[in-house]
């Protein structure tokens, strides 16, 4: 097998890695600030008659200089920026609101400490030798917490979202609940139609739009609110605005878009073709965090390819954390950090195609892979089984690269960015409806960059029953 996996000596700023920086920057969706609604007022929950639950939980208790002044101890359970998942336990006095956060995979404890009224709760959050190490502000309503975490010196941040449990109640969460990819068909125009959404971290939207009348693909971003809301820009080449794609979508249904751009308005009634979780793992404890996410196809020794894959870069996070021993202090709240996450270039009943970046704090370096599989074989799909016997792909490639890199829009100004893509150049690739993408890996500054090579051009080298047939005309 032809392993596609590459590694870049690229650095990565902080924001990509689970938390965010401030200000947010380019690469994972940041998380968004929690506000309250306009008409729905944030309420200091009322104590709950005959509830003799908080009475037995003695850690709670022994925070307040009164117990018997508390009038509730609540529950909850929720994600970190929609990845590590936390236990939240709180009691109230009517003035103070005191408890604990907990880490759910490393059990690591940390305290909170401070107030909650009609406008909200801030608390302060001390590690279990009573240092300093975040803040935590937020509302409490309808019994959900929303709040935005930061370190103690306010440059690094989470979204944290967590619902209420009641007594007794035993909630299973992973970080894969709500995050999925799903494919689409219709017909718009007398002519086929796809559309490909992954939902990600934070409500965040990714995928393309495949319109057959259209000649070409879109990309899609956005995002889709707790409700099932989505609103996404359609962009074309160039990345340059086409319209924007509105609807609303449960999870694994049938969903109407909008379509709304240069005075045209479309719309189209999608069917859910295939729809699939994310595979995901997740860890947090005092100083260090990872998270992946990573595609699931329905080929399931396609699913055990990359489940490999990922897992050898969750040991390597392992090794990492282990090996540098960081020390839990203040300063080293949240310190190293590794994100994962993915792309799906081409979904069709016979290609699944697309990129998953891996990024940390700690190496120089960047890693990342393509994945193309034939979904009738079940099966990578590699140059042998594209092209024909004789036929050197990787020149080919390399020299289209070294031809039409400097057509890139940035290539000509920007002397770093023309060096970096000089240097490091193109060492993945996709199979796309339109043509054989060619790929950078992830740059902080400048993203994933690409450059499509036409099947026109590719058509006298390809096989006759190459996987890519079915886009050759």
């Amino acid at each position: 097998m032809q392993k596609l996996f590459t590694l870049l000596l690229i650095a990565l700023p902080i924001s990509l890695f689970g938390q965010k920086t401030n200000p947010a920057s380019a690469g994972k969706p940041a998380a968004k600030s929690p506000s309250a609604s306009p008409t729905t007022k944030p309420s200091t929950p009322a104590p709950v008659a005959g509830n003799t639950a908080f009475k037995k939980d003695t850690a709670i208790l022994n925070l307040f200089e009164k117990p018997a002044s508390i009038k509730w101890v609540k529950n909850f359970k929720g994600r970190l920026d929609d990845a590590s998942v936390v236990d939240i336990a709180l009691g109230f006095d009517g003035q103070n609101c005191r408890g604990y956060l907990t880490y759910a995979k490393s059990r690591t404890r940390f305290n909170l400490i401070g107030s909650l009224d009609t406008a909200g709760f801030s608390l302060e959050e001390r590690d279990l030798v009573r240092g300093t190490t975040g803040r935590l502000s937020g509302v409490y309503r309808n019994r959900r917490l929303e709040a935005e975490w930061v370190n103690a010196d306010n440059s690094l941040g989470s979204r944290l979202e967590a619902e209420e449990v009641g007594p007794g109640q035993t909630v299973a969460l992973n970080c894969s609940d709500n995050k999925w990819s799903s494919r689409f068909i219709t017909r718009y125009n007398g002519a086929r139609c796809d559309m490909v959404l992954v939902r990600s971290h934070n409500g965040a939207l990714d995928g393309f739009l495949w319109v057959e009348s259209d000649g070409r693909t879109y990309k899609l971003k956005g995002d889709i609110k707790n409700d099932g809301a989505y609103e996404m820009e359609v962009l074309g080449s160039g990345d340059r605005l086409a319209a924007l794609l509105s609807g609303k979508l449960q999870p694994g249904q049938n969903t109407d878009c909008n379509w709304v751009g240069s005075g045209e308005r479309r719309t189209f009634k999608f069917v859910l073709k295939d729809h699939f979780l994310l595979g995901c793992y997740e860890y947090a404890d005092y100083a260090t965090s990872y998270d992946v996410l990573y595609p699931r196809t329905p080929c399931a020794h396609c699913n055990t390819q990359l489940d490999e894959q990922v897992n050898q870069w969750v040991e390597a996070c392992k090794s990492a954390f282990s090996e540098k021993r960081i020390q839990p202090s203040p300063a080293n709240r949240g310190s190293e950090r590794a994100s994962a996450w993915p792309e799906i270039a081409c979904w069709t009943d016979n290609v699944f195609a697309g990129y998953v970046t891996f990024s940390d704090t700690w190496t120089d370096q960047a890693q990342g892979l393509s994945f193309n599989y034939n979904l009738r074989t079940n099966k990578e799909i590699t140059f042998e089984d594209l092209f024909n016997k004789g036929f050197n792909a990787q020149k080919y490639l390399t020299d289209w690269a070294n031809r039409e890199m400097p057509k890139l829009p940035s290539f000509a100004s920007d002397p770093k960015y023309r060096e970096w893509l000089s240097k490091e150049g193109f060492p993945l690739f996709a199979i796309r409806r339109e043509g054989l993408e060619i790929s950078t890996l992830f740059h902080p500054q400048y993203g994933r960059q690409t450059l499509l090579v036409p099947y026109s051009g590719l058509k006298t080298y390809l096989k006759k029953d190459s996987p890519a047939g079915e886009f050759v005309k």
